[in-house]
């Protein structure tokens, strides 16, 4: 179902709401300007007593209704909804795709088709081929920016309950610091790495995980000194077949494939 991604954190709307979702002592009300009115009224085209489902940018759900509308503003309300059951369809495993930075539109491409296949964040890396580069800090902030909006968009459109966390680009070895010990770290390689280490991902994800991470490298591929880092710090090689994909397409072909595989392990049964 498509929802609406709030601008900001509600702090205690629809204070005194019953357990069915319906606020008993009225509802706070808040304003909307700019694109995110814009995108409810013209875009949408909802009109004053519409109800949409909505999300804070830390993951709460609201039923919001529009209660005003003015030529450039709208007025609406928040009611909190309580969910009973697990959120994310990846029985709340937390995926971030680390996909190297591509140019312009394939970029854009990437983190769009991410938010639609659930990942929970996406931390961009500069690798050693990548053939992208950025003037200076204000470039790079803008670009996080534009990819910012176009994940929030894309959450809209797909009716995902989890907001993505979008890093600003950083380069193989500050990324790999950044994550640290948080969990398993997989990238995709255009080879096996021997029998010992075919790469397959029924292997690595045979365990319950929590939190892991998908490194997908650019056109050219990772280099000799990245893979061998990786390899260092732990990471461990997927190998997805014979066929030469592009980086973009390698990033949602990893990330749908991993997503698959962890909720049907615990979902599928044989008959």
């Amino acid at each position: 179902m498509k929802q609406f991604l709030l601008p900001f954190q509600p702090e205690n709307p629809g204070e005194g709401h019953s357990s069915n979702g319906l606020t008993g002592n009225g509802i706070e009300e808040y304003q909307l300007t700019g694109r995110e009115y814009h995108y409810l009224i013209h875009v949408r085209r909802y009109s004053v007593g519409d109800r949409v489902p909505a999300l804070s940018p830390d993951g709460r759900t609201f039923e919001m209704v529009i209660l005003q509308v003015k030529k450039d503003s709208c007025t609406i309300g928040l009611t909190p909804v309580v969910r009973g059951i697990i959120k994310n369809a990846n029985l709340n495993v937390r995926i971030t795709l680390m996909p190297a930075v591509t140019k312009g539109k394939k970029m854009d491409l990437t983190v769009r088709q991410a938010v639609e296949a659930g990942a929970t964040a996406i931390w961009p890396v500069l690798t050693e081929y990548c053939q992208v580069s950025y003037r200076d800090k204000a470039d790079t902030q803008a670009k996080k920016t534009r990819w910012e909006r176009i994940a929030v968009e894309a959450l809209q459109q797909c009716g995902g309950d989890v907001p993505v966390k979008l890093e600003l680009p950083r380069k193989l070895p500050e990324l790999l610091e950044a994550w640290g010990w948080r969990g398993s770290i997989l990238f995709l390689h255009e080879r096996k790495f021997g029998k010992e280490e075919a790469g397959y991902l029924h292997q690595h994800l045979a365990e319950p995980v929590r939190e892991l991470a998908i490194i997908v490298g650019p056109e050219g591929g990772l280099s000799p000194s990245e893979t061998r880092l990786l390899r260092e710090k732990g990471a461990h090689p997927v190998y997805l077949g014979c066929r030469v994909l592009r980086s973009e397409t390698a990033a949602i072909y990893g990330l749908a494939a991993v997503s698959t595989i962890i909720r049907e392990r615990t979902e599928w049964q044989p008959l």
